[in-house]
């Protein structure tokens, strides 16, 4: 199960990666991508955050 997080993990970063380059290459970067591209990047940074907490668990208590 751990070399399936990370390899999640790494797809992950690669898409952020690739989102990133896409918005700063982007001649057609309209609202409607920017805000498209915002919630995409932000949901995988959720995503990416969950796996860590799964791999490596905080110490938070509820």
């Amino acid at each position: 199960m751990d070399q399936q997080l990370q390899t999640i993990t790494q797809q992950v970063a690669a898409l952020r990666q690739q989102l990133s380059d896409l918005m700063q290459n982007s001649n057609s970067a309209d609202a409607e991508l920017i805000t498209a591209s915002s919630t995409l990047a932000a949901q995988l940074e959720d995503y990416a955050h969950t796996i860590a907490e799964k791999r490596i668990p905080s110490m938070r208590t509820f």
